[in-house]
């Protein structure tokens, strides 16, 4: 089981958005981390054959993920998925089993299972229209699942859940990624930070980190700073670098900073999180003062 990325470019007018990419993904979890307009949605999409590369191509042991055979083994919950207001939750899931080939009385018991996979099965008969944007979502990740598939691509799947909900998503993740090739994209790095084997790291249509949590995190050794400064200080710290945490004391205001040299004297140098590493490279503040002179870019 292998799928893999073989220089993949796609372009929309004057924006490259997946830039030629080329990675392989193996059984387990990989966690897309980037920020907003980083190609990562673009990525997913290709991957699912919803959007066609301009350049490259992208094969599952051997198929191309055009192909309608590969269909068959892929599960896709995008960041805007399509309900039918109207559908009670196992009508839509029945619905959307028949549309992926599923015998009707095996996409039943599947669907029951789903249901209560993902703590919907008091809500199976109620409309979705009622539904909250948790319900929702929770609906979402049951349907990528019906067809059991082989390769899950999963666009932002913990948005709108509250934390208890987020805790057991992620413990099903861990178990699917035990027989399958599962992608998640997410803005809460927590989730990857938990269960991901293989995490990505995408800036600027380019994949620019890959490997576990423990190699990812060397790529910011030295980079976490904490100091307690007066307020006028603070401000000034606030301004020129990127800021993880703040909060006052009585000693004056303390600061969780990343970047690249010792902010202040006082600053001692602390273990760095995941959080740490998205700040690190995406933060505002990096953007704008990367490679200026006491920035906090490399």
């Amino acid at each position: 089981m292998e799928l893999i990325f073989d220089r993949v470019t796609k372009q929309y007018k004057n924006k490259l958005a997946v830039d030629r990419v080329s990675i392989s993904l193996k059984k387990g979890v990989y966690g897309l981390l980037g920020a907003n307009g980083a190609g990562k949605t673009t990525l997913m999409r290709m991957m699912c054959g919803v959007l066609k590369p301009d350049s490259g191509e992208i094969l599952y042991d051997g198929m191309k993920v055009e192909e309608e055979a590969y269909r068959d083994i892929l599960g896709y919950l995008p960041q805007e998925f399509g309900y039918y207001p109207e559908f009670s939750a196992m009508d839509f899931l029945m619905y959307l089993a028949s549309l992926k080939g599923i015998p009707k009385k095996q996409a039943r018991g599947k669907a029951l299972e789903l249901l209560e996979l993902t703590n919907l099965s008091l809500a199976a008969k109620k409309k979705i229209k009622t539904f909250s944007g948790g319900m929702k979502q929770r609906l979402g990740i049951a349907q990528a699942l019906l067809n059991n598939p082989k390769v899950l691509v999963l666009d932002e799947p913990t948005a709108g859940l509250d934390p208890k909900e987020r805790v057991k998503f992620r413990n099903l993740i861990s178990e699917l990624g035990k027989e399958r090739i599962v992608l998640l994209s997410t803005h809460i790095v927590s989730d990857v930070e938990h269960i991901a084997d293989v995490i990505l790291v995408m800036k600027a249509g380019r994949i620019i980190h890959q490997g576990s949590l423990e190699e990812i995190m060397k790529t910011i050794d030295g980079k976490v700073w904490e100091c307690t400064v007066e307020e006028q200080r603070a401000e000034s710290l606030m301004a020129k670098y990127s800021v993880l945490n703040i909060r006052q004391e009585k000693e004056g205001t303390f600061l969780r900073l990343v970047c690249d040299k010792k902010p202040v004297e006082s600053a001692v140098s602390v273990e760095a999180s995941l959080e740490d590493l998205y700040l690190y490279y995406f933060s505002d503040t990096r953007q704008e003062k990367e490679g200026k002179e006491g920035s906090c870019g490399r």
